[in-house]
């Protein structure tokens, strides 16, 4: 009895531990944020912490998030760049996504938001999407710069 209660409590703790775990994704991978940002990365699972959203999250050596990608269709790609306001508890609230055009990733890219300081890309190649975001970091300064994304973005596209 105490045999199978113990390989039961063994199997459902690694069964959480699995769920818990970020899921291998060769689209992005931590060495390749890495070789891109110039220091060591961590993915995280979705969720596991506040910011972490559904696609790939990678952590700083602080533990904060750095990077967040999310992978979609055309649909998402354009219903970024056509955005002009969003409803916030039935008010319609200005909020333009679109900043300006990035040449030379996928069949077409955008940064965002407008604005003094651009944090996401929005790229499309051919009916798939991905959006790439970097956080605050020090001194509330996008913690990635632009050109970080943009390699990043080259890299997820070649692997579309």
């Amino acid at each position: 009895m105490v045999a199978r209660f113990a390989a039961l409590a063994f199997v459902a703790g690694a069964t959480v531990a699995a769920a818990q775990a970020p899921s291998v994704d060769k689209r992005l991978t931590p060495a390749d944020v890495e070789g891109v940002v110039g220091f060591p990365v961590k993915q995280i699972a979705p969720g596991s912490q506040p910011g972490a959203g559904p696609g790939l999250n990678f952590v700083g050596p602080d533990g904060k998030l750095v990077l967040m990608v999310n992978f979609g269709t055309a649909d998402m790609y354009i219903r970024a760049k056509t955005q002009k306001e969003i409803d916030i508890g039935g008010q319609k609230v200005p909020m333009p996504l679109f900043h300006a055009l990035v040449p030379g990733i996928g069949d077409e890219a955008f940064d965002s938001p407008p604005g003094p300081s651009q944090y996401v890309l929005y790229v499309r190649k051919m009916l798939f999407a991905t959006s790439l975001t970097t956080y605050p970091g020090a001194g509330g300064k996008p913690a990635l710069a632009m050109d970080d994304l943009k390699a990043l973005g080259r890299i997820v596209v070649s692997r579309m």
